[in-house]
């Protein structure tokens, strides 16, 4: 048999211990964070067949945002974020799932583009030191698995949210990480052609951020008719993901609050 500090390094190289202790300090500060625990490896399906568990599944004490995680323990990892020098890159935009109910407003089941605090930077494009060149980067990989699970989760609430005439919903994925969020400054004009590399990076840590790409093929938003440019029809396949150093989980979700007038069209 193992000796008891091999076991306990098997145990520390999964993600298990870094769910147990977001469950734990959720649970221990409930009441001045206004959110709680809702599901523990929670199974899902989604309509497609893709099924699979989701780490914690969180609930704000209005029970209107639904925070669905994937936890992600790294050792000594940064996860470094890219964004054009320059541009003004906090945003408060953020594409999330909502399910409302005809007696509460307008009844809307699936993606909705809103404006919600805490404000972040926002990108698509994420480098993982030691990541395979030849593979899917993991983060994309982990962000396609999360909002598959979120999706899933809302679809099976809704039946039951109408049949009790529940009201507003919104589900939102996050992936809450041991890794150092950075957001890194690029001058495009200052990018060789002939080597790649990009010179005078600037570089910021961040304490969560916006990743908002396409993740498949599928629409996110469905066009609405066929004047939609191919621009707009790009990004209809976005969706957003909440990237979260686990140390600051705590100040995310007590900042969380949706701006009122992004909801006119479904409330």
């Amino acid at each position: 048999m193992r000796e008891a500090t091999a076991l306990s390094n098997i145990v520390n190289q999964s993600g298990f211990p870094l769910q147990l202790a977001i469950d734990r300090m959720i649970g221990e500060r409930a009441q001045e964070i206004r959110w709680s625990v809702l599901y523990r490896e929670h199974g899902w399906k989604a309509p497609n067949g893709e099924s699979g568990f989701a780490d914690l599944v969180l609930e704000n004490a209005y029970k209107s945002s639904v925070l669905v995680v994937e936890c992600k323990r790294v050792l000594d990892s940064d996860w470094l974020f890219l964004e054009e020098t320059g541009k003004t890159n906090e945003t408060l935009q953020t594409r999330a799932w909502v399910n409302n109910t005809p007696d509460h407003g307008k009844a809307y089941h699936g993606y909705f583009d809103l404006l919600a605090k805490p404000a972040s930077p926002s990108s698509m494009y994420c480098v993982v030191a030691g990541q395979d060149t030849k593979s899917r980067p993991l983060l994309e990989r982990v962000a396609a698995d999360i909002t598959s699970a979120t999706e899933a989760i809302a679809i099976e609430e809704h039946p039951h949210m109408l049949a009790r005439k529940y009201g507003f919903r919104t589900y939102l994925a996050a992936i809450v990480t041991t890794a150092r969020l950075s957001v890194t400054s690029v001058d495009s004009s200052k990018i060789s052609l002939e080597t790649g590399e990009a010179l005078d990076l600037q570089h910021r840590e961040v304490p969560w951020i916006r990743f908002r790409k396409q993740l498949s093929a599928d629409y996110a938003i469905p066009p609405q008719d066929l004047d939609w440019s191919f621009s707009d029809l790009a990004t209809a396949r976005e969706k957003s993901i909440f990237v979260i150093n686990a140390s600051h989980l705590a100040d995310f979700i007590k900042s969380w609050d949706i701006i009122d007038r992004s909801l006119r069209t479904v409330m």
